[in-house]
């Protein structure tokens, strides 16, 4: 029974969806099942034995899931493809990858981005665990008995190349890495060629993780050897080469002081990074999201979201989202918020993603500049009463700008209302203009804040003016909106905990993204600084295709446009179902004890963002109807922001541990004092509260901190001291 049987039997039973869409993989309710109803084929078996994979990588020895078949998805064939269970650290199966010779994984279901890992042999704690990211080196690894970890990347299938990972494999490997170190395996290797061991990131990767690298070049006694971890190696080469590298490793660093290796605290405010599904998003946007990133060297969640608010910006004048009660639609305009440090190249990320949208606008610029001189010439050639009527008959041209970063409501409600602009963005890397300027900190923050969500929702606004000034009064309909804002954690935290802008609904609007931190790692080569942003074909292609919506194009064949000059963009009969599904799914995650339960302003959103996030998706792709491929990815962009606003109210809502206090504290004590030591005393009497006069608190701390090796206790003569472990103040310092 091969993959799309048994997911159409897994929805008879359990799920409303119906049909598999040649396109994309519908979300069954039940993974572990496609497991279940595969074929296990054993070593001894000869279509084990014959299976592509195994005869081009070689045999793990183990049991292997095939689904015997022909089997297609997303447009790519997959024949008889093995099945490897993703678990995550605590070894629950949460996805399953489909492999096949030379194809990138395909990881079912949530798109590309495996959140967890696959595994051969037995997982135990203080044991050692190879970790790999090439199927061959990973079937190698299995047959030589060592408990092996795969990282699925896209090119798991293809066969082995010595080549160096890239920053964004780094962090699925450092993902892996972090989860089973949190899950307490304590025993990681990964084996690297010598000419990788010394770049930048394989030492990043040791130094941020619990992840110890084997260079597969080593001597014994007078020999040398390079092992290849391919099929064509003996099996007993391979041990042979784990056996000596693993007794070989340096137990301690030089640093150390004989100090065991610091192990990672428990606190309440660390929590899993939220990889940004970047393979959910349709291929040219991902293309420029992964090309912006490279060039400027910013995170990819940071970038997604810049282009997402360019192609916002762009569909929202043209098109409008389905909705379920009204014909019309509703505008599909998004708003976005991202959370980024100083210096996260934040500017440089939107600049690139908009230059489309710029160079059209200084065109239509240029444009206004000679209107407004010709006007200005007819005006200056006529009399008093000849003014007037002219002015009336033609008033003056407005300025075409639409992309605004720091205007009010008032400011632009008066656009709108004048029919100056009937689209328009607020874009901005300062989002504390935005959220700390005197609208919503005064008396009108309510109105405002009112005032945006109904611009949000059916596109209209409302400006009052005194009766001193009632010619300034009116309404406007049928406009649009895109807010792209983009802010310091210092800066945002204090609006993102606000409850009038929770409970009221304007942040639940947000799809929000906080990027990991890049600084350190952005480092430059003569090669990286060769390149050319702009010859990228990547980029131009993007580029390309935004002009071309920007421009008037015509409406595709069998659309009616509705009273607003807009088409709704509509669901085939797949997206349907995959919306249905997913507005359950977090309807079912709304209930007490579910993870949404504190965030049903957000959860009540998600069903909405995900069309309108659809929207924007097929409008730019050029797709007539919004496939179960294009709504599947919306909805996991979605899922990510609200695992970010999850992940936020959390660490927000809890206070730093007790160990964390202590050990800040004693580190910046040596620090200031020059020192690695103090009397247990003095330790006892100085540390910060509440653990500052009571015993059981402090000697709770301490202790986790003498077993994670910060501290030890050390003895001279009569008296005790507190040591810090060297390595804590090296990496501070």
């Amino acid at each position: 029974m091969n993959i799309q049987t048994s997911i159409a039997n897994i929805q008879t039973k359990e799920s409303p969806l119906k049909e598999v869409s040649h396109h994309s993989m519908p979300v069954p309710t039940s993974h572990s099942d496609i497991i279940a109803q595969s074929t296990v084929l054993k070593p001894q078996n000869n279509q084990y034995l014959t299976h592509d994979l195994i005869a081009r990588f070689g045999s793990p020895e183990q049991p292997i899931y095939v689904d015997v078949g022909e089997v297609t998805i997303d447009g790519k064939t997959y024949i008889d493809p093995l099945l490897l269970p993703i678990v995550d650290g605590h070894l629950q199966h949460i996805q399953t990858s489909i492999l096949s010779f030379d194809k990138s994984v395909c990881i079912y279901p949530d798109g590309g981005v495996a959140k967890g890992f696959a595994y051969f042999g037995e997982l135990v704690k203080d044991q050692p665990i190879i970790i790999t990211h090439h199927l061959e080196a990973f079937f190698k690894v299995a047959s030589t008995g060592y408990a092996v970890v795969l990282v699925l990347l896209p090119d798991v299938c293809k066969p082995l190349e010595h080549k160096p990972l890239n920053r964004y494999d780094f962090k699925q490997v450092e993902y892996v890495v972090n989860q089973l170190s949190k899950a307490g395996y304590t025993a990681l290797y990964m084996p690297v060629r010598p000419e990788h061991i010394k770049l930048d990131g394989y030492i990043q990767l040791e130094q941020n993780t619990a992840i110890k690298l084997l260079n597969q070049h080593i001597q014994v006694g007078e020999s040398e050897f390079l092992t290849d971890l391919s099929c064509d190696n003996d099996h007993a080469e391979a041990k042979a080469f784990l056996d000596e590298a693993i007794r070989t490793l340096p137990k301690t660093d030089p640093l150390s002081n004989q100090w065991g290796e610091l192990i990672p605290l428990s606190t309440s405010n660390t929590m899993d990074n939220n990889p940004y599904p970047i393979n959910s998003v349709p291929n040219l946007a991902k293309q420029a999201i992964m090309a912006i990133a490279e060039h400027v060297q910013a995170p990819i969640a940071m970038t997604a979201q810049c282009v997402i608010g360019a192609m916002s910006h762009i569909a929202q004048a043209r098109v409008n989202a389905p909705h379920p009660f009204k014909t019309q639609g509703e505008p599909c305009g998004l708003f976005l918020l991202t959370e980024g440090q100083s210096g996260s190249r934040k500017s440089t990320s939107r600049d690139m993603a908009d230059r489309a949208i710029i160079q059209h606008e200084r065109q239509q610029y240029e444009e206004y500049r000679k209107e407004v001189e010709q006007h200005k010439t007819l005006l200056a050639g006529l009399e008093r009463k000849e003014k007037e009527i002219f002015l009336k008959e033609s008033p003056p041209p407005s300025d075409p700008i639409s992309r605004y970063s720091d205007i009010t409501l008032e400011a632009i409600a008066g656009l709108y209302v004048d029919g100056v602009i009937s689209d328009a963005s607020i874009s901005s890397d300062e989002a504390g203009q935005f959220f700390g300027g005197n609208t919503m900190k005064s008396d009108t923050r309510n109105h405002a804040l009112g005032g945006y969500a109904k611009l949000f929702d059916d596109g209209s606004v409302e400006r009052t003016r005194s009766k001193s000034n009632l010619n300034g009064s009116g309404r406007a309909y049928d406009v649009r909106l895109t807010f792209n804002l983009q802010g310091q954690h210092e800066v945002l935290s204090d609006a993102l905990k606000d409850p009038v802008l929770r409970g009221q609904g304007f942040l639940p609007r947000f799809i929000l993204t906080i990027p990991e931190n890049l600084a350190g790692t952005r480092l430059q080569t003569a090669d990286k600084q060769a390149v050319n942003a702009n010859l990228d074909h990547r980029l131009i292609a993007y580029w390309n295709r935004c002009q071309y919506l920007l421009d008037d194009t015509p409406m595709p064949q069998g659309t009616e446009q509705g009273d607003d000059g807009r088409y709704v963009l509509q669901m085939d009969n797949d997206a349907k179902q995959i919306d249905l599904a997913f507005y359950n799914e977090i309807e079912r995650l709304q209930a007490k004890g579910e993870r949404y339960e504190y965030l049903q302003a957000f959860g009540s959103r998600a069903s909405q963002l995900a069309r309108r996030l659809a929207t924007v998706f097929a409008y730019f792709e050029g797709l007539k109807k919004i496939d179960a491929k294009t709504l599947q990815g919306a909805c996991d962009v979605v899922r990510h922001s609200l695992g970010e606003w999850a992940r936020y109210a959390e660490i927000e809502s809890k206070e730093e541990s007790n160990t964390i206090k202590l050990i800040n504290w004693f580190t910046k004590y040596c620090l200031n004092k020059k020192a690695d030591k103090l009397t247990y005393s003095s330790f006892m009497n100085n540390c910060p509260r509440p653990m500052k006069g009571n015993k059981q608190l402090i000697e709770l701390a301490l202790n986790e901190l003498i077993d994670s090796q910060y501290l030890r206790i050390d003895e001279s003569g009569r008296t005790r001291y507190v040591v810090i472990n060297p390595l804590l103040l090296e990496k501070v310092s």
